[in-house]
C-alpha cells in the first residue's frame, strides 16, 4: 500500500475549494458548498497507526509534490506532514482546509512570547490598519480590558474606513454555550446579545463604517470551539494561544504570519463559520497578490515600532501619537516593555541609573503581572544578580525566505469518547515524538491525554530526549474530572515510574517558572501561569497553534495549527521561550516527579499532590467546566 492513496494525491491537486466555490456563489451557505464540492460526510475510520509505512524516499518525494512548496522540505516535515495527509483518505475536510491549500508557504516577521496585553495590542495594530475585512476568531471572549482592544480598534477601525469613504467587514466568532447550539451548532447573535454586558461589542451606531457579524459555535457536548487566530484583508494570519479574556499572569504565544498560507487560514476561516455570511467577505472574489518582496524588522509596519534590535526608542510615542486615538489611551499608556528596556539598557551602559537591576526586576514583574493592580501582592523571588538583559517579549525574526508551512488543525467532536486521534493534529504530534532523532520539546499548560503520554515514554524508551516546560497546579480540578486524565502533578510522577532508571535522564520536566521567580509558582495562586502550546521536534520542526496536550484539545475542541519547517524560526522561538522565562534554570523537577530547592532540597509548600484529585478539587472542576461551556472563563 503506498504511503499516500491515490485518492488522497488527487484530492491535493484537485482545483477545487470551497474559497473559491464560495466566491462564485456567495449566498450559499459554507457548510452547502464543501458537501457539493467533496460529496460525503466525514466516516470513522479505523485508527491510523502512525509510522506503519515506514516511509521511503520515494514516498516522501510524493509528499513534496502535495504542497506548493520553494523547494523540497526536510524529511522530518515530509514524514509528519505525509502522516497528517492520510487523514483526507477518511475525511476529504479533516483539517478543515481545502486539500489543495493544506500546505505551501510562509514567511514570520514577529512572534510574542509574553502576557495577553501585549498580543491584544498587535491585533489593535492589525485591525486598525485594515482596509477591506477582518476574521477574528476566539474561544472565549468576556467583556474585558482584553476585549476593549479589540472593541476600540473597531471604533477606530471604523473612523479610518469613513475617512478613506469605504466600508469594511468584520466577522468575530466565539463559543459562548447555548441550548440552541443543540440543533444548530452555529448561532448568529443578535445585535441586543452581543452588545450586551456579558460581551460588550459596539453596537452598529458607533462603527458606522463596518459591517459586523457574529457568530456563536459550540458542538455539543465536549465540541469546543478552541480555535485562536485573526485572518486580515486575506493577507496576514495571526495565530496564538490566548482568549480574548484577563487572564493576565498568563505567558501566552502569538505568531504573525504572511504569504500563501494565509490562504489556508482564510478557507479554515469559511469553513468554521459554515452558514451564510451577511454580508459576505468583500475579498472573496479578490485572491491576494503575492509581493514581490516581503518586509522585516523596521521595514515592516507592524513590527517597526516593536524592533528593539534596532532600539526604537520613540515606540511608545509612535503607537500614542501615529496608530491609536485619545479614545484608545488605555492601550498606549500601558508600558511598552520594550521601549522601557531599550531606554533601561543605555542607563545602564552609561551608569547612570542606580539599582538599575532591581528597577529593571520590578519592570518585568508588573509586566507580568498584565500592568494591572489584579496581583498587588506578587512580590518577585529572583536573587540580585541573575541576568535579565535578555527578556525580550516581541521576537523580531531576522529576515528570511518564505519556508513550507502546513496547517495541521482538528475539527469539534461533541461525543463523550476519549480515543479519536484520527485527525491532523493529533496525527502531526505524534508523528513529531514517531520520528524524532533527537529531541522533542513541548510547553503546554496542562499535559494529560492518554496518546500523549503513551507517545513520550514511547519515544523516551528508545534513545530520544523529550523535554516538558508545563505548569505546577493548572486547572487540577477540571483535570481531575473522569476521563480527561489526570493533573499534571499526577501524571508526571506517574510516567518517570514506569521507566526503568537509565531512562528517566531522558524524559526532563519543569514546572513554569516566571522571569521574575526562582521557584516554580503554584497556577492555583494565579499570579504566574503559562499558556504557551508549542512542539519543536530536532531543533528544525515546530508545531504551534491553539492546542493543548490534554484530553479536552486531543479528543473534542476544535483547534488550529501550523506545522513549519524552518531551522532558524525555531531557534528564535526556543530562544524566546528561555528569555522571558526561568523555568530551564528552576523548573527541573526530579525523577519522582517532585520539585525540590537546590540549595536546601525544601519542596513547594504549594505544590500539588502526586495521588489523585480531592473530592474538592473534583467538584470544583464541575463548577468550572459549566462556566467554560457557558463561555464565562472556567479551565
Amino acid at each position: 500500500m503506498s504511503f499516500i492513496p491515490d485518492t488522497v494525491y488527487n484530492l491535493v491537486h484537485g482545483n477545487e475549494t470551497v474559497t473559491a466555490a464560495l466566491a462564485k456563489d456567495p449566498t450559499s451557505s459554507v457548510d452547502t458548498i464543501a458537501w457539493k464540492l467533496f460529496a460525503k460526510h466525514p466516516k470513522r475510520a479505523a485508527n491510523i497507526k502512525v509510522g506503519q509505512h515506514h516511509p521511503t524516499p520515494k514516498d516522501l518525494d510524493r509528499v513534496a509534490e502535495c504542497g506548493t512548496f520553494i523547494s523540497r522540505p526536510s524529511d522530518l516535515f515530509l514524514q509528519i506532514y505525509g502522516e497528517v495527509l492520510r487523514t483526507y483518505e477518511y475525511d476529504p475536510l479533516a483539517n478543515l482546509v481545502s486539500p489543495s491549500l493544506s500546505a505551501s508557504t510562509g514567511v514570520m516577521p514577529l512572534s510574542i512570547i509574553s502576557v495577553i496585553p501585549d498580543i491584544m495590542r498587535h491585533y489593535a495594530d492589525c485591525i486598525v490598519r485594515a482596509e477591506k475585512e477582518v476574521f477574528f476568531a476566539t474561544s472565549i471572549w468576556e467583556a474585558s480590558t482584553a476585549a476593549t482592544v479589540v472593541t476600540d480598534a473597531l471604533r477606530e477601525l471604523s473612523h479610518r474606513a469613513g475617512a478613506r469613504g469605504n466600508r469594511v467587514v468584520v466577522k468575530i466568532m466565539y463559543d459562548r454555550g447555548n441550548v440552541k447550539q443543540i440543533y444548530n451548532p452555529h448561532q448568529i447573535v443578535p445585535v441586543a446579545e452581543y452588545t450586551g454586558d456579558a460581551v460588550k461589542l459596539p453596537h452598529p451606531d458607533e462603527i458606522p463604517h463596518i459591517d459586523l457579524e457574529v457568530c456563536n459555535y459550540h458542538q455539543p457536548l465536549l465540541g469546543t470551539f478552541h480555535a485562536k487566530y485573526m485572518v486580515v484583508d486575506r493577507k496576514i494570519a495571526i495565530i496564538n494561544s490566548n482568549n480574548t479574556q484577563d487572564r493576565r499572569v498568563n505567558m501566552e504565544m502569538m505568531s504573525h504570519i504572511e504569504g500563501p498560507i494565509v490562504e489556508a487560514f482564510y478557507d479554515m476561516a469559511l469553513m468554521s463559520w459554515s452558514t451564510v455570511m451577511k454580508p459576505p467577505l468583500p475579498l472573496l472574489t479578490i485572491p491576494p497578490v503575492k509581493p514581490n518582496v516581503y518586509k522585516f524588522r523596521n521595514d515592516h509596519p507592524h513590527v517597526a515600532a516593536k524592533d528593539t534590535e534596532v532600539a526604537k526608542l520613540n515606540a511608545r510615542d509612535t503607537l500614542r501619537t501615529h496608530e491609536f486615538p485619545d479614545s484608545m489611551k488605555h492601550i498606549s499608556q500601558q508600558d511598552l516593555y520594550d521601549a522601557d528596556d531599550a531606554a533601561e539598557k543605555q542607563h545602564n551602559e552609561e551608569g547612570l541609573h542606580e539599582g538599575a537591576w532591581r528597577t529593571r526586576l520590578s519592570k518585568i514583574t508588573k509586566h507580568l503581572s498584565g500592568y494591572t493592580t489584579l496581583q498587588p501582592d506578587t512580590q518577585a523571588t529572583l536573587p540580585e544578580g541573575v541576568d535579565l538583559e535578555d527578556f525580550t517579549p516581541h521576537i523580531i525574526h531576522a529576515p528570511h525566505d518564505p519556508f513550507p508551512i502546513a496547517m495541521v488543525n482538528r475539527r469539534p467532536r461533541g461525543a463523550i469518547e476519549y480515543t479519536d486521534v484520527n485527525n491532523p493534529q493529533d496525527i502531526a504530534w505524534l508523528a513529531g515524538f514517531h520520528y524524532a532523532k533527537q529531541k522533542v520539546f513541548i510547553q503546554t499548560p496542562t499535559f494529560n491525554a492518554a496518546a500523549v503520554v503513551e507517545a513520550t515514554l514511547a519515544a523516551v524508551r528508545r534513545g530520544i530526549e523529550v523535554i516538558l516546560y508545563i505548569n505546577l497546579g493548572y486547572n487540577d480540578g477540571g483535570e481531575s474530572l473522569p476521563f480527561q486524565g489526570g493533573t499534571n502533578e499526577v501524571v508526571v510522577a506517574k510516567m518517570y515510574t514506569e521507566l526503568e532508571e537509565k531512562e528517566k535522564d531522558l524524559l526532563k520536566v519543569y514546572w513554569y517558572t516566571a522571569k521574575d521567580m526562582c521557584r516554580p509558582v503554584n497556577a492555583r495562586k494565579k499570579q504566574r501561569n503559562c499558556h504557551i502550546k508549542l512542539m519543536i521536534v530536532d531543533d528544525h520542526v515546530g508545531i504551534m497553534g491553539n492546542g493543548n496536550q490534554d484530553s479536552q484539545s486531543w479528543y473534542h475542541s476544535q483547534e488550529a495549527n501550523i506545522l513549519i519547517d524552518s531551522a532558524d524560526v525555531c531557534k528564535e522561538w526556543a530562544d524566546g521561550i528561555r528569555a522571558n522565562q526561568n523555568t530551564h534554570i528552576y523548573g527541573r523537577v526530579d525523577k519522582d516527579g517532585i520539585w525540590r530547592d537546590p540549595k536546601d532540597g525544601s519542596v513547594l509548600e504549594d505544590m500539588g499532590t502526586t495521588k489523585g484529585g480531592s473530592i474538592g478539587a473534583v467538584a470544583k472542576g464541575l463548577v468550572d467546566a459549566v462556566k467554560r461551556v457557558q463561555g464565562k472563563g472556567g479551565f
